[in-house]
């Protein structure tokens, strides 16, 4: 029997969910969702293939067929998974079909990037956050400089306490960006800091990462208090570079064999 298409109330193709996160707060939906795609990952189902029913997806990940549904459709308003009526629920191709914005609340709501994803985010984020500090250099104000010289501060009290500096690394680029001035560069970059935000506590568990960050921000912002753009674009390309670095080991160490 094909999976039961989600309930048409739920709304659709213009825009997000009704709640933007799960209405549990990220609890069930969101685990249902993470185990979901991970199922589908692990049957190595293709964009166009039929997923299981909904019971069989409610065995398999051990919960209610309703919480299936439900996650069903927010799956489907996020494009990446389309019902057919009469016929059941199929993938889609998420590379072509979804928005960038429908990875960032998949993984808001737990979903595990595949490495694919990640290389290819960094790659992105790569060119934007060069983008940022040349901008950022030619149009900071010394709010600007204050801001980011008081979250250097926090980052500092927080490595000397054996902290995990995961938010305020966010804060920081955040903020490096908000110099530029430029609110859609902010919101595009913003939705990048979010896709990477449970990476990053990963990252910063290991304080010699977080040590290196620290001590790199604080380059920067010498940087831009210099208008340097072109040492501070570089410094940027290796801020990045150590990060791929890092991540693309970590996906390395952690793929199953073949």
């Amino acid at each position: 029997m094909p999976p039961t298409c989600p309930d048409q109330s739920v709304p659709r193709e213009r825009g997000l969910p009704a709640p933007a996160r799960p209405r549990d707060g990220g609890g069930q939906i969101g685990t249902v969702i993470a185990g979901l795609l991970a199922y589908l990952r692990e049957r190595r189902l293709q964009p166009g293939d039929r997923l299981p029913s909904e019971r069989d997806l409610a065995e398999s990940l051990a919960v209610g067929r309703n919480a299936v549904r439900e996650a069903l459709a927010i799956l489907s308003t996020l494009r990446v998974v389309e019902c057919r009526p009469n016929s059941g629920v199929y993938l889609r191709h998420m590379g072509r079909d979804s928005s960038f914005e429908a990875l960032v609340m998949l993984a808001d709501m737990g979903a595990t990037p595949t490495g694919v994803e990640v290389d290819e985010t960094m790659e992105v984020r790569a060119h934007l956050e060069l983008l940022a500090a040349g901008l950022a250099c030619a149009r900071r104000t010394d709010d600007d400089l204050q801001r980011l010289d008081g979250i250097l501060a926090r980052t500092r009290d927080l490595l000397a306490h054996g902290g995990n500096i995961a938010q305020a690394d966010s804060d920081f680029h955040l903020a490096l960006v908000e110099a530029t001035h430029n609110s859609v560069l902010v919101r595009v970059l913003n939705a990048f800091y979010r896709f990477t935000a449970l990476r990053r506590e990963s990252l910063f568990e290991d304080e010699a990462q977080g040590r290196a960050s620290e001590e790199e921000h604080r380059q920067m912002v010498a940087h831009l208090r210099d208008r340097n753009a072109g040492e501070a674009q570089s410094l940027i390309l290796r801020h990045m570079q150590r990060a791929r670095r890092y991540w693309s080991d970590r996906l390395s160490d952690a793929a199953p064999a073949p």
